[in-house]
């Protein structure tokens, strides 16, 4: 595994950092990691594999994605599988998952199995045991969400990184700070996370 500066990690991963990325592009948050902002101040992440051929999306359905993920493909990046952490992400897709797939190369699509209400497409189970998440050493978790159940997606690659979902909710770009909280999840199995 390469060794990752942490203070590149701190100045690559703030609010400013991602307000000034143009939407709908990647932008290099540190070696193999990159984050796509998308509409409504939210965003998606690439993890490229160490053998710098593969990709693992995350949560790279947001209205204005779709360039950016065509792009990879078009740069001959072969995207392994989109991962979706949360039923939010779901219901923001820019377009119906199959032609979300179909942007990614024909990439398969994970997510939470109590978060699928498109039938027209196949979604794989996030919460079963995969090759391909043994590829990215991904490990997962499920939390309950604000908006339905949610999985914490951890990588140990660039060191270890864990993408939240809306698990946890960071500060907004327009704010100052650095502050994460946790959102009300409105749920009874709440207490559980």
């Amino acid at each position: 595994m390469k060794s990752v500066d942490k203070k590149e990690v701190i100045s690559s991963q703030s609010a400013e950092f991602i307000k000034q990325g143009e939407e709908g592009k990647f932008l290099k948050m540190v070696s193999d990691t990159f984050v796509i902002k998308t509409e409504g101040d939210t965003q998606g992440y690439a993890i490229r594999h160490l053998n710098m051929h593969d990709m693992l999306l995350i949560d790279t359905t947001g209205k204005g994605a779709a360039e950016g993920v065509k792009h990879l493909v078009e740069e001959g990046y072969k995207i392994k599988a989109i991962l979706i952490t949360n039923k939010e992400a779901l219901r923001n897709s820019y377009a119906p998952l199959k032609t979300i797939s179909e942007d990614a190369g024909g990439a398969p699509i994970f997510t939470h199995p109590m978060n699928i209400s498109d039938s027209s497409f196949e979604v794989k189970d996030i919460t079963a045991k995969n090759k391909i998440f043994d590829h990215f050493s991904v490990t997962l978790d499920d939390f309950p969400a604000a908006s339905g159940e949610s999985t914490v997606i951890y990588t140990g690659i660039n060191e270890g990184m864990v993408f939240a979902g809306n698990t946890a909710l960071g500060t907004s770009y327009d704010e100052e700070g650095d502050n994460v909280t946790r959102p009300d999840l409105k749920s009874e199995n709440k207490n559980f996370s």
